[in-house]
């Protein structure tokens, strides 16, 4: 009996910390862009990258129209793929970004998010830009 309890105690916790790992069902229409990049950056420091990748979207989706915003919520979404080894998927993130940079003709972008999408660009293995077409297999 006090094995069934323990049981039943672990398959409950594997379910309440497994439920913790989603992203919102609703993100609040109210809410700043600022208010959104600290939801996601909080959720991601807690260790739920869906809901961190929610929050970012709906900034994309809510306040796209600021280049500013738009860059910032693009680079993190690449940076979460970086650092999940997402080669494939962060690749065309990070030249978006990049290419926001060489046709501002206003100079108006945060210069922060040029260099971080740089760095992650260099972490990218080879092998992937090569599989990815970027550049060619070196011999």
């Amino acid at each position: 009996m006090k094995y069934v309890v323990y049981f039943c105690t672990a398959i409950f916790s594997v379910f309440l910390i497994a439920g913790c790992k989603t992203a919102p069902k609703e993100i609040p229409e109210d809410l700043s862009s600022q208010e959104l990049i600290h939801l996601a950056q909080t959720s991601y420091d807690d260790g739920n990258v869906k809901a961190a990748m929610a929050y970012y979207e709906a900034i994309i989706i809510r306040y796209g129209d600021d280049m500013s915003t738009l860059v910032e919520a693009e680079y993190e979404i690449a940076h979460l793929k970086v650092k999940k080894e997402q080669w494939q998927e962060a690749i065309p993130d990070l030249q978006r970004i990049l290419s926001y940079y060489e046709n501002d003709m206003t100079g108006t972008l945060p210069p922060a998010f040029k260099k971080l999408a740089q760095n992650d660009w260099k972490k990218i293995p080879e092998n992937e830009l090569v599989k990815a077409g970027v550049i060619q297999a070196t011999e």
